[in-house]
């Protein structure tokens, strides 16, 4: 499907309800689309209302799509774009926590708006610009306020991915959480375990590439919410408690995602504030069902960043972390400087290029200023070699000038020679190593 802006979207889709006017029957844009339009945010779907049903919309348009006629949803295609016409309908039962048991049609477009999650999405707008707001969604689109249709507790009780929903929206949009709506959320978050995790992940990632992530994942802490998900989150995460003595907390409620522009970066700075190593963080990916890339990524750079504050305690002490005393021996300073920019350069080929840039990206995202910060920018670009492969010998060449069969030594030895290069202590040319690994095997010091 081409790309439609947002303009031309909804005239589309003003041209799809006026078609159902004039057959008989009356059509409204509704949800997301009007609650977007009406923020001048960028409209990037559209949703209708109608009171017709579903065999009667299929009648009135050319080329449509019978994509969920148990529940009243009929898509029609108009040039190529998809547009979800769904009947006027009632509710009733959610055993599964998700999907209604019942659904009847009606002809009333407010009792259809009455079934909607929060006022700000039961908002419709007719052909003519005419808007049926029953429940003040408007009202609260304005004083930016999340708030429940009707009763918070039957809203979230009909579908508990509604609570994550409402936190997410709260990030996206900057809005406030009505005391109602939150209260509902403390009261009803123990049905969160009813939904699927991939539902959960969905809403996770949205609310983590949000223009608030920080006030997102501070919300989803206080609210409870992560303690009671479907498949238990780990307990470094879930046990975080909004509360002074918990060290974890502070650091969530400092940590500033927002400046980092990329959500897996995030992601890391997020679960290293909260606590969480590298395997926690592996493990809490693979309980969102994120892809195997980006499940390495986030939690190769907790692990990274675990090895180098350890690397860094080691060599500076406790002042490791702040800046060098400028009145302190510059001897010494330029000792630990040494020992830390080795540390780092055989860190940065242990883990990759790439986990070293986005490790240097989360830094970011902390409160603190990082002193050191500067020195591992300068480090890593200095970096002239990240592979093996790069090096100007070939494990076949090491082979014959040593007069050695091949086996495991060989990939060992060229990583020796890979930090020795990296650390600019031996030029990359093939005499330089050769004489290089000749020493190495000899037991001498190719340095």
């Amino acid at each position: 499907m081409a790309a439609v802006d947002g303009e031309a979207l909804w005239a589309a889709g003003l041209a799809v309800v006026r078609r159902l006017r004039e057959a008989g029957f009356e059509a409204f844009l509704v949800g997301g689309c009007v609650r977007d339009r009406l923020l001048r945010r960028a409209v990037h779907d559209i949703d209708i209302a109608t009171s017709a049903l579903p065999e009667e919309v299929m009648s009135t348009f050319a080329r449509t799509l019978p994509t969920g006629l148990q529940h009243g949803t009929v898509t029609v295609m108009e040039n190529g774009v998809p547009f979800e016409v769904t009947t006027y309908r009632h509710e009733t039962g959610y055993s599964d926590g998700r999907r209604p048991d019942e659904v009847t049609f009606v002809r009333d477009i407010r009792e259809d708006l009455a079934r909607r999650d929060f006022t700000m999405n039961a908002i419709a707008v007719g052909f003519e610009g005419e808007t049926i707001d029953p429940f003040g969604g408007e009202r609260d689109l304005s004083a930016g306020l999340i708030r429940c249709v009707g009763d918070a507790d039957s809203r979230f009780g009909e579908d508990a991915l509604r609570m994550l929903r409402a936190v997410r929206f709260a990030a996206v949009l900057d809005f406030r959480l009505a005391l109602s709506t939150w209260r509902g959320i403390k009261r009803q978050r123990e049905r969160l375990k009813h939904v699927a995790m991939e539902r959960v992940a969905a809403e996770w990632d949205k609310l983590m590439a949000s223009d608030k992530p920080d006030r997102g994942a501070a919300l989803l802490i206080r609210s409870g919410l992560l303690a009671n998900v479907k498949d238990p989150l780990p307990d470094t995460l879930a046990s975080v408690k909004p509360d002074a003595i918990d060290i974890r907390w502070h650091c969530v409620k400092e940590c500033r995602l927002s400046e980092a522009d990329d959500i897996d970066v995030r992601w890391a700075a997020f679960l290293s504030a909260a606590g969480c190593g590298a395997d926690e963080a592996e493990q809490l990916c693979r309980k969102l069902r994120l892809s195997s890339q980006r499940t390495k990524r986030i939690s190769g750079v907790i692990g990274f960043d675990r090895l180098w504050s350890d690397r860094l305690m080691a060599v500076a002490g406790s002042a490791g972390k702040k800046a060098f005393d400028e009145t302190a021996n510059e001897q010494a300073n330029a000792v630990q400087l040494s020992s830390l920019r080795a540390s780092w350069v055989k860190l940065a080929l242990r883990f990759g290029r790439s986990t070293a840039e986005d490790w240097l990206k989360m830094t970011k995202c902390r409160p603190v200023a990082y002193s050191l910060l500067a020195y591992a920018k300068d480090w890593t670009n200095e970096i002239s070699v990240w592979k093996a492969a790069e090096l100007a010998v070939r494990g076949d060449e090491l082979s014959r000038s040593l007069a050695k069969a091949p086996g495991p030594w060989i990939a060992e030895l060229l990583n020796e020679l890979l930090e020795l290069v990296a650390l600019d202590r031996l030029g990359n040319d093939s005499e330089s190593l050769l004489a290089a690994a000749r020493a190495q095997m000899d037991g001498g010091n190719a340095s």
